[in-house]
């Protein structure tokens, strides 16, 4: 089954985009540093990632702290 396709010009928040960005060019990514690389707070990345698996654009890798893409972007 394919990954829906989304553009990533349509992502609002910036910092969604800046988030999905770093998924895109990484497979997978650590929850603490996505909020350490892009220099958020705890709290900020926290609600941000929230958004974005509460809309089904990223999902955790089984029960680990790692994030990856659930979809396709362009």
């Amino acid at each position: 089954m394919s990954k829906e396709t989304i553009d990533i010009q349509k992502i609002s928040n910036q910092f969604e985009k800046d988030i999905l960005i770093l998924l895109n060019e990484k497979e997978k990514y650590v929850y603490g540093d996505i909020i350490k690389d892009l220099k958020l707070s705890a709290r900020r990345g926290q609600e941000l990632i929230s958004s974005l698996l509460n809309k089904g654009l990223v999902k955790r890798i089984d029960q680990s702290s790692y994030l990856k893409l659930n979809v396709d972007i362009k």
